[in-house]
């Protein structure tokens, strides 16, 4: 194996290490995260996350779904994705949330996206198949 792809892994390994990290605290601290679809609660709870999973489904209205979160939880973190349309919902959810006196975590959010862009990643269930890479190499070493 030469140097450069030994840079890689050793650049893929701290990512995954970084991101496991943030991913742990934020699980020891909020009530609940909030993600768009199924991938994206498999991939969280590939990572550990034991809290509360709760998927923004299209079958509800924002405001029923607003009600819901809002009746049961008192601190969130929402991981939308990063493209234009989650970036979109985080915000209008975001203020909804701070309107009824819920917590939004933000910093959580901003950590997750600017480890994911390092690594050219906008999806939060990419985080799965990231994982089981660096995992792979792992297992090669």
């Amino acid at each position: 194996m030469n140097k450069t792809n030994r840079a890689m892994q050793r650049e893929d390994c701290e990512t995954l290490l970084e991101l496991t990290s943030v991913v742990q605290e934020m699980g020891e601290l909020v009530d609940a995260v909030v993600v768009e679809g199924a991938h994206d609660k498999e991939a969280l709870r590939e990572m550990g996350i034991t809290k509360e999973i709760v998927m923004y489904s299209s079958g509800s209205s924002y405001v029923d779904f607003l009600d819901y979160l809002r009746s049961r939880y008192k601190r969130v973190v929402i991981l939308t994705d990063y493209d234009r349309a989650g970036k979109g919902f985080n915000k209008k959810l975001s203020t909804g949330l701070e309107r009824a006196g819920i917590k939004v975590e933000r910093r959580y959010r901003e950590e997750i996206g600017r480890i994911l862009g390092i690594r050219g990643m906008k999806c939060i269930e990419s985080i799965n198949s990231f994982r089981n890479k660096v995992l792979a190499l792992l297992d090669l070493s």
